[in-house]
């Protein structure tokens, strides 16, 4: 079963341009095919290019399908590599978002116990408003981060901030 081949779409043209990107997708489907060809008995080659796309993209640490939607508000906040890159070099409150996300991130602790980390991310839609998001990372930056609860107006400070 050859599915370069037989497949011709916009994706195959590509990969004889010779993409880095691209000539790794077909080594990997080679490869694949190779080793697990009875797994793939009786479908469509569109069907098993699909399952290798996104088995392909697991791979990468990338979501095939997902662009991440562009907004005024997104392109004014750092972007990550990945939420993993922000937590491991970013501090409490870091407000950030990844290239194909549609979400804006704000690092914070976990506080279920054992079972979590000591850094988490809570995640916004973009439809938050800027305002919101920047609240609630002064607050974490105060509660977890080391900054005085001076920093915040009066109305901002939750109870325990007050004691």
């Amino acid at each position: 079963m050859d599915l370069f081949r037989n497949h011709v779409d916009s994706q195959t043209r590509r990969l004889d341009k010779g993409h880095k990107r691209d000539s790794e997708f077909k080594s990997f489907v080679e490869k694949e095919m190779n080793t697990n060809s009875g797994r793939f008995f009786g479908y469509s080659d569109e069907a098993v290019l699909k399952v290798l796309k996104e088995e392909f993209s697991i791979y990468k640490h990338a979501t095939p399908s997902k662009k991440g939607e562009t907004e005024a508000k997104k392109s004014r906040i750092p972007t990550y590599k990945s939420i993993n890159h922000a937590l491991n070099t970013g501090d409490y409150g870091l407000v950030f978002t990844t290239p194909q996300s549609d979400r804006i991130y704000v690092v914070t602790k976990g506080t279920w116990g054992q079972k979590s980390k000591s850094k988490v991310v809570k995640g916004f839609p973009l439809s938050t408003s800027m305002d919101k998001i920047k609240t609630f990372a002064k607050r974490t930056k105060v509660k977890h981060g080391g900054t005085s609860s001076q920093s915040l107006p009066p109305e901002e400070r939750t109870p325990s901030m007050r004691k």
